[in-house]
Parts: C-alpha cells; structure tokens; sequence
C-alpha cells in the first residue's frame, strides 16, 4: 500500500480525489487530508507519506511552500492538482514532476499514479524536487535546470544556458552542451521544442533547435550557421531570414 495525504483548499477537490483513488487506484491509502499549507506540513510530518497529492494555489501559500516546508524530511513523491496556470505549470514541467489538471479525469490520475509508484517502488531520487524549488526560487527562466530523464534510465541535471544545441533522434532527444558532452534524453524532441518556446532558443531546421547565444555566424553564402564551437548546422531559407531578423 502507498501511504498518501491530499492538501487542497477546495473540500470538494478533495473529495473527488479520495473518491477516485478509493475506485481506481486500490494500492493508494489516504492517510489524511489538509486544506492549507501550514496544516498540510504538519500533516506530512505526522504522517510521513509516500505520496502527497498538492494543489498549487492555497489561501496561505503555495504548493511549492509546502515542498520546501518539508524538504528536511520529505521522503514523499507529489503530484501536483490544479487549474491551468501557465507560471506553474512551465516551472513543473522542467522538473519532470506529475501535474494533474483541473477538472480530474480517470486517466490523467492513473498516469499520475503509475508514474510516482514506480517511482516509490525504484526508490528512484527525488532530486527532480530540488530542481523544481530552484527554478522557482530562481524565477530566471533562462537560467534555469532541466533534469532530464535519460535513454539509457538514468537521469541528470542540466542548466539552460549550458545548452548548445539539441538534435532529434528516432525514440529520443540529443542534448550538446558548450563544454562538448552529449546527453540522449527519452523524451521527444518535439516535447523539448515546445518546452523551450519561451526561451532564447530558435529551431533551425526540422531536427535541429539552437540556443541564440551560441550562434557565431549566419553564413551569408550557405544555408548554415556556425556555433561558437565550431559546429555548422543546416538551416532553411526561409528560417535563416527569420533568424537574422530575429537577431537584429
């Protein structure tokens, strides 16, 4: 059994997460419930569950102040339930922590569930807790960390601006950092893309994303780029022309 506690404002939030849990996820024990941050720390130091399910936005803080109220002791996995909030959400998913999304359906709670229970039964590191906290203490989107989940199993932590260039791969993602290590993540290229949007990063052709600060030279008589170390990347016309206009 996986010992768990819901904090959450909404009494009716909970109760749909309880009412769930009891129906489609039978392994999931709730221990207690909390309606606050500050009860929900005691709660979980009470208790010591495995697993906490933590709603974002509270009368008296956030999710992420109850993480760090707990990060002494906290031996749990999360999974985050709530509404949509661009702010949180970006944050999160740089951490590869569960999120739930307001209304709760049955497949996005057994995802969740499934997730964090391999998780607990690996008995994998919850450093990906710590890279959230950073971000969100940090606040500097382009300085943030990344863990990524590797191809291989194993997983690591990476800072943005570090980031050279990422290529796709048939099942997986290619990391180059500045300093020449590579890094094959299991996720998708695509996933990657769409995550560093709002970042300084400009895709360059249909496998190819390059962070702008590492562009040396748009080469006027190719269609490449060159990188500060010394890598040339193919570029199309039409995405040369939105690059240069986009470095002027």
């Amino acid at each position: 059994m996986i010992k768990a506690i819901i904090i959450d404002d909404e009494r009716n939030s909970r109760d749909i997460i309880a009412l769930m849990l009891g129906k489609y996820c039978p392994e999931v024990k709730i221990a207690d419930t909390a309606s606050d941050c500050a009860d929900g720390i005691r709660k979980i130091t009470q208790h010591q569950p495995e697993l906490v399910f933590l709603d974002l936005e509270m009368p008296d803080g956030t999710g992420f102040d109850v993480l760090q109220g707990t990060q002494d002791d906290a031996a749990f996995e999360a999974v985050f339930v709530t509404a949509f909030e661009k702010k949180f959400l970006h944050a999160i998913r740089f951490s590869e922590v569960e999120i739930i999304l307001k209304p709760i359906d049955k497949e996005s709670l057994l995802q969740a569930v499934q997730t964090v229970s391999q998780r607990i039964n690996a008995q994998v590191s919850k450093n990906r807790y710590r890279v959230l906290l950073d971000n969100f203490n940090n606040g500097r989107q382009a300085n943030w960390n990344l863990l990524l989940p590797l191809a291989n199993g194993a997983e690591t932590t990476i800072c943005t601006t570090d980031i050279e260039y990422l290529e796709s791969g048939t099942d997986y993602c290619t990391f180059y950092l500045e300093d020449g290590s590579t890094y094959q993540a299991e996720r998708s290229f695509r996933h990657y893309a769409d995550l560093f949007i709002p970042l300084r990063f400009y895709q360059v052709n249909n496998t190819q994303m390059v962070q702008l600060s590492h562009i040396s030279r748009i080469m006027q008589d190719s269609h490449h780029i060159l990188l500060n170390s010394g890598v040339q990347l193919e570029i199309t016309e039409r995405r040369k022309k939105d690059l240069i206009s986009l470095c002027r």
